[in-house]
């Protein structure tokens, strides 16, 4: 997915604690080449919730963009991912 050049791939930090629980997980979608979302959707316990409305859209976009600015970039997170698997031992590795 990753390579795909409309994807996206980013790591939030362990640090960055209090931004990953400003909310639940959920999923904006956007149908057009406009960044606006056009629907946000997250599950609950007994179904699957879809807002189209715009201020709560918007709400979930800012959070989104607090996420995404607290997030290393793909950059960042390649650096960190190739230095710690460097840091493995090769006996751990083998398993």
């Amino acid at each position: 997915m990753a390579q795909r050049q409309n994807v996206s791939v980013q790591m939030l930090p362990a640090t960055e604690w209090e931004v990953a629980h400003m909310a639940s997980h959920f999923v904006m979608f956007n149908f057009g080449p406009e960044p606006a979302p056009e629907a946000v959707a997250f599950d609950s316990t007994t179904s699957t919730v879809i807002i189209e409305d715009l201020e709560e859209m918007a709400t979930h976009a800012q959070i989104f963009e607090a996420l995404r600015s607290a997030a290393l970039t793909p950059a960042q997170w390649l650096t960190f991912l190739r230095e710690h698997i460097a840091s493995i031992p090769e006996s751990e590795k083998e398993q």
